[in-house]
């Protein structure tokens, strides 16, 4: 198995859950046409969205799916990474 491309200390992972959080809070919500699902996205984050039944649960799932996407960013050297709530993620070289 190969090791992560990072090293993901604890101090990483608890800034990804505060940016995580201060994104959802940027969140737009709607209903799905012709459904009983929410959708839910952040400007910013292209292709991170999520979906549930209700409003609460594409929340949670959408702050789910924004960890791994920021996490997979960071492991790429990705520099696109939004900045949210006053957090800016980068990696120092």
């Amino acid at each position: 198995m190969n090791a992560p491309l990072i090293d993901r200390s604890h101090e990483l992972d608890q800034q990804v859950e505060i940016w995580a959080k201060a994104a959802r809070q940027q969140a737009r919500i709607e209903r799905l046409e012709d459904s009983d699902e929410f959708y839910a996205s952040v400007p910013g984050t292209r292709g991170v969205w999520a979906s549930g039944s209700t409003p609460e649960e594409a929340e949670e799932e959408l702050e789910s799916a924004l960890v791994d996407w920021v996490l997979l960013k960071l492991e790429l050297g990705a520099d696109d990474i939004p900045e949210m709530g006053g957090i800016r993620l980068t990696l120092d070289p």
